[in-house]
């Protein structure tokens, strides 16, 4: 059964908690309703259901008359969903879950609607969209940051790499820096402590929680946050570790290319024949050229295009390269 904590996450993880307790997040949500009228012209909205209203019915802001006058009228939805939301609300005394977002009531009332309708195609679609998205990342930029920031900025959830032990990357969602201090602190006993099933969400004892996937031997990505997890969260997790694994066993033989630098060939006196030897022997791939080189993508990018423009070779190209490397050995 879908969740209100799913819903809200699937729909629109930029909404906020604003009021009411979070143990109630897990409940089921069997339907949805929406509103325009302001207490007590209130609709059905019976057990289960997820009552989404425009904000401009609280006119002064106030939550607490909104939930006395479902409380007057004997009206028990599961959560309130508040939209148009442009200022803060403040806190109500009451356990009722109240999610507030930016969006217009209709188009989260039908995305709610969507969500219950298909969560399976949707989740799909998430996962599609995160891999390429990370694939994309990781292909621009070839560092575990890279994938991983793109899965933090989607979800607003904070977003960590762990490689040897070692914290690689750490993404806080927005306004959760203090969330990915405490993470940072406690991520070598949380390796510790993972216990036999390392993919199950936990609730640490510092008050995070965290679920964590392996993307290597050594290696895993993590989630973290002061709020339990949707179904959503754990779809965006494996979609991470794809790209994730992918860099891991690139860098691996990269590793190994680096510890027999000494033995390549020593340069050639002309920095542009250097070049294209070094993109040739990389493999047409430019951070890994770069670095042999000792100098910046860029310069590599920019003695390329001269190469192209002025030679009529790019060892990109394949044959461009074996071309190169046949020379280098006569």
């Amino acid at each position: 059964m879908t969740s209100i904590l799913d819903i809200w996450r699937g729909v629109d993880p930029g909404a906020r908690l604003v009021s009411g307790s979070t143990g109630l997040l897990t409940q089921p949500v069997r339907g949805v309703s929406r509103t325009r009228a302001a207490p007590p012209h209130l609709p059905e909205a019976g057990d289960g259901q997820l009552l989404v209203a425009d904000a401009a019915i609280l006119g002064d802001g106030q939550l607490d008359r909104l939930i006395a006058a479902l409380r007057e009228a004997v009206l028990q939805p599961a959560a309130v969903w508040i939209a148009g939301v442009s200022t803060p609300l403040e806190s109500a005394g009451d356990d009722l879950p109240v999610i507030a977002g930016a969006s217009a009531a209709s188009a989260a009332a039908a995305a709610i609607a969507a969500y219950l309708d298909d969560e399976a195609r949707l989740m799909a679609g998430v996962a599609a969209e995160l891999r390429l998205a990370g694939a994309e990342a990781a292909l621009a930029d070839p560092q575990p940051s890279a994938p991983a920031g793109v899965v933090a900025s989607r979800l607003h959830r904070g977003v960590a790499v762990t490689v040897d032990g070692s914290l690689r990357s750490l993404n806080p969602r927005s306004a959760g820096r203090a969330l990915a201090t405490r993470f940072a602190a406690a991520h070598t006993r949380l390796l510790a402590d993972r216990g036999s099933s390392p993919a199950e969400p936990r609730h640490t004892r510092d008050g995070l929680w965290i679920m964590e996937r392996p993307v290597g031997p050594t290696a895993s990505a993590w989630l973290f946050d002061d709020l339990p997890f949707a179904r959503i969260d754990e779809v965006a997790l494996d979609a991470l570790a794809v790209p994730l694994r992918a860099l891991l066993r690139r860098r691996a033989p990269e590793a190994a290319n680096a510890r027999r630098a000494p033995r390549l060939p020593p340069s050639t006196g002309d920095p542009l024949r250097d070049t294209l030897l070094a993109v040739a022997r990389a493999n047409g791939r430019i951070a890994p050229a770069a670095r042999t080189l000792g100098v910046h993508r860029n310069t590599v990018l920019y003695r390329l295009r001269r190469a192209s423009d002025e030679l009529g070779i790019d060892p990109r190209r394949p044959d461009d390269a074996l071309r190169l490397l046949g020379d280098e050995r006569e």
